[in-house]
């Protein structure tokens, strides 16, 4: 789905009254602003839930105490590493500056420079869904041989990809602000 694909969902999940008055002036920007700032939470819930489902297979596997005594220590510390720098990209997405502002707020964003936001924020769901199916893969590997580890070393460092493109998004919104 692209950024303009959330924007329509929420646009045609609008009501009767709320079409009429998009034809008033001034309302009408102010809409589009709201439209918009729906459209930007909708892709990072839908980036958040895909991140959190990365953690379940992992979690999952290594809940059974029979899986857990065979982990090195080493592999213990992967798993952790994982866990630990998944969770912070999650909250870190879950809390991310909205692609709109209100009139009062301190960080403003111009509503023509959105879409390009918003398409990036469309790829990090496709980054999210990378990072999902390498734990349903790594899961299902035995823990401790050299492709288990190199899968989950893979994993940290796309969950440390994505951290980067957190840090990327929020330096666009600080360029696109007025």
């Amino acid at each position: 789905m692209s950024g303009k694909d959330y924007l329509d969902k929420v646009q045609g999940e609008s009501s009767l009254l709320e079409r009429l008055m998009g034809y008033v002036p001034g309302y009408r920007g102010y809409k589009q602003k709201e439209l918009r700032r729906e459209s930007d939470r909708l892709v990072r819930a839908e980036t958040v839930s895909k991140l959190r489902a990365a953690k379940n297979p992992i979690r999952m596997t290594f809940s059974n105490p029979d899986m857990i005594q065979k982990l090195s220590q080493g592999d213990a510390f992967k798993i952790d590493a994982f866990n630990y720098r998944l969770d912070r990209v999650t909250q870190r997405v879950d809390r991310a500056i909205a692609g709109y502002a209100g009139m009062f707020d301190a960080i403003k964003v111009k509503e023509d420079k959105l879409d390009s936001v918003l398409q990036y924020d469309v790829g990090l769901i496709d980054k999210a869904e990378e990072i999902r199916a390498g734990a349903e893969q790594a899961a299902k590997m035995q823990p401790g041989n050299d492709d288990w580890e190199t899968a989950m070393d893979g994993l940290i460092s796309k969950v440390e990809e994505f951290d980067s493109f957190i840090d990327k998004r929020s330096e666009m919104l600080r360029a696109l602000a007025v």
